[in-house]
């Protein structure tokens, strides 16, 4: 009897371990796919996938055996996938790629930016929800029974269990083509995650990053590739360079394409006229409905993002401590100064370290911008980069580079009914109306943006060269049978000239098309850039050397560099206006009993703030060149100041370790997350207009 008790036992216990794996999988799957009849479909029309997911999540299940406190590792590792499942549910209804490991590298780039599609009510439910599951486990955690004894025949059955798994797992990942396809066939994320289950998609974005090395990988492979391009010389001549201007849009492309979409009133005039007047063509793009820095990475470097792991942003990857070869750094040789322009955060998917391992001489996100205004959604209205984007081709004498980056028609796109827009929109999808009527009217502004730019950059006496593209298609809900051109991994590009480059029309990928635009103006440096130009795209091997040579230089040798890499991060300036601090005064007026000042100097923003002695002071921005301090300071001169410490006022803006704080007022710009991103040299107190500034002990 009690060795039938025994193995009723253990059969149950079996049973709860496969029933469990089971359940979550199909809960996740029917989350991956909004349905729960879509997650039934899965499971019975693709049963070995299924089957493989449920092994994955048996396999972390199955450690719980190794503790003593079994049931609390198990519900917890459960409550970990069914969270994983909500919050893939959660992120396809704001954008169409799913969730996915590099998503925890952009915490709090999506904190940042969540008041754009949460309500505070939505924020504290979720708080609430997270906080009721945390108090559930310690609960359980208390109360659940434990094992109090664990001995060696326990733990020689919990190492077979997970060996058992491990190899079924090895087994099917060897011997199933529908499972071996996900390694070289993710282009489309979200079909992947539909094709392939979420649980071995997330799974593998996990451990699947970098650019795998080529199976031949060597310096004679190498050698093979760079030896076939010929060492063509840049036409353009010192007083002929032409200044050279991409605009990466954000979640634009030609609504035209959408059928049945109709409006009494083209909204993209400019847009279309470029188009029929200058090379244009259809860009394909590694992402949809998200992952703008994917495409930028893309159009930026000449690299695909293909070639690395499932999901991956090498942004947030490999390009934090590698720096690539890139259209700032090719157009340098030529004495090019590059500057980027982007009214949105400057942490937002750490733009401001990367565009440093990228070769940018400037940076200018929304920190340093003034005059900025919102739309209904909240992001900034792009009509302010028309002029940020004039200051950057007017802060240096030779020839820029200028990179900008648009927000303005972001999603989401349900603002709700309570405004009227002046574009009509007629012909949507069914229950989208609303939707596409805020977006062809956001992107309506954005066309007039580039009418202004191109208006300011006519009328200036500089060959100019101006490339207009879409990073991705907005997240619409598109389908691919509702586009003329049914690709969702389309968008399409423009340019603009005034100095005679003829229209040469060609569709491009992302990453072709700097060097394709370069190639037009006559400009060959650098090898990747080489390599594209001189490259039949449609031939064989064409992307294979371009992976080997992607490979060799963010991870390999640098065969094809003479074993070092050349590419050196840029010493990032953050704006292109300079930031300092001229004078102090006492004003007129108290605030809460105390003395109010005024801070005079330049370049001041609404994100500036005054520090005094590495202290913070409240501060009220006023305009471009003051500042208020709405405090009393608490000031004892230092009578054994130095000399040394004394002469700052024709230094260059450094970075803030650099800075002597000591008895010195500075500026520091910060981001809405406290982050500081450049600081003023400091002025030192007896500098100042305050009193007691000149006292003769000082000196």
């Amino acid at each position: 009897m009690l060795d039938r008790n025994k193995s009723t036992g253990i059969i149950r216990h079996i049973a709860f371990y496969i029933i469990v794996p089971v359940i979550l999988g199909l809960v996740i799957e029917s989350l991956n796919r909004k349905s729960l009849a879509a997650g039934v479909e899965y499971m019975v029309g693709s049963p070995l996938l299924f089957c493989f997911n449920i092994l994955i999540i048996l396999l972390t299940l199955s450690f719980a055996l190794f503790f003593k406190r079994e049931i609390f590792v198990f519900v917890s590792v459960s409550a970990v996938w069914l969270l994983f499942g909500i919050a893939n549910f959660i992120i396809l209804h704001f954008r169409v790629t799913p969730f996915s490991a590099v998503d925890f590298t952009l915490i709090k780039s999506a904190i940042s930016v969540s008041g754009h599609y949460f309500s505070m009510l939505n924020i504290a439910m979720v708080v609430v929800a997270l906080c009721l599951m945390a108090f559930c486990l310690a609960c359980l955690y208390r109360k659940a029974p434990y094992h109090k004894h664990r001995n060696g025949k326990n733990i020689i059955v919990s190492f077979i269990s997970v060996a058992v798994i491990t190899i079924a797992i090895m087994f099917i990942k060897s011997s199933s083509s529908s499972v071996q396809a996900l390694s070289t066939n993710y282009t489309n994320i979200s079909e992947a995650y539909e094709n392939y289950g979420f649980v071995y998609c997330f799974t593998n974005s996990l451990i699947d990053t970098g650019i795998a090395k080529p199976d031949n990988y060597s310096e004679e492979a190498v050698q093979a590739v760079t030896s076939r391009l010929e060492d063509k010389e840049s036409t353009v001549k010192d007083n002929g360079k032409p200044n050279i201007i991409f605009i990466q849009l954000e979640s634009f492309f030609d609504v035209d394409y959408v059928k049945g979409l109709k409006y009494k009133k083209d909204p993209l005039p400019v847009f279309h006229a470029l188009q029929e007047k200058y090379t244009s063509g259809m860009l394909t793009v590694p992402t949809v409905g998200a992952g703008t820095v994917n495409t930028e990475f893309e159009v930026l470097t000449g690299i695909r993002q293909h070639d690395f792991g499932v999901c991956e942003y090498p942004y947030k990857t490999i390009l934090k401590s590698v720096a690539s070869e890139s259209i700032c750094h090719d157009l340098a040789g030529l004495g090019y100064k590059s500057h980027s322009v982007h009214n949105n955060d400057a942490t937002f998917y750490g733009r401001n370290i990367v565009f440093s391992s990228l070769g940018f001489d400037t940076f200018t996100p929304m920190e340093y911008m003034n005059g900025i205004t919102e739309n209904d959604n909240g992001w900034a209205n792009d009509d302010i980069l028309v002029d940020e984007i004039i200051k950057t081709l007017d802060s240096t004498k030779g020839a820029d580079f200028t990179f900008g980056i648009t927000v303005q028609s972001h999603g989401k796109y349900d603002v709700g009914t309570d405004k009227s827009y002046p574009l009509e929109v007629s012909g949507a999808p069914e229950g989208m109306e609303e939707q596409y009527t805020y977006y062809v009217n956001q992107i309506a502004e954005v066309d007039q943006m580039i009418g202004k730019l191109i208006n300011k950059l006519s009328k200036r006496n500089e060959k100019t060269l101006l490339v207009l593209y879409g990073d991705h298609l907005p997240s619409l809900e598109i389908s691919t049978d509702e586009l003329e051109n049914g690709d969702l991994y389309q968008t399409q590009y423009v340019t603009w000239n005034n100095y005679g480059i003829g229209k040469k029309d060609k569709n491009l990928a992302s990453y072709q098309l700097y060097p394709y635009i370069l190639d037009l103006a006559g400009i060959h440096e650098g090898l990747i850039t080489k390599y594209h130009q001189q490259s039949d795209w449609q031939a064989v091997g064409y992307t294979e050397g371009l992976t080997m040579l992607s490979y060799d230089l963010l991870y390999g040798e640098n065969y094809a560099y003479n074993g070092i890499n050349p590419f050196n991060n840029s010493d990032l300036k953050m704006g292109t206006d300079k930031i300092s601090v001229t004078d102090v005064e006492e004003i007129p007026g108290t605030t809460d009993g105390g003395k109010t000042y005024l801070v005079t100097g330049t370049g001041f923003t609404p994100y500036a703030q005054v520090y005094f002695d590495g202290s913070h002071l409240d501060t009220e921005w006023i305009d471009n060149s003051h500042l208020k301090i709405t405090e009393s300071l608490d000031f004892e001169p230092d009578e054994e100041e130095t000399e040394d410490n004394a002469d700052t006022e024709n230094q260059e803006e450094t970075e803030a370790d650099d800075i002597d704080e000591t008895d010195s007022f500075t500026i520091k710009i910060l981001d809405d997350d406290g982050v500081i991103l450049s600081t003023s040299q400091p002025l030192l107190y007896k500098k100042t207009s305050l009193p007691d500034s000149k006292m003769p002990g000082l000196y």
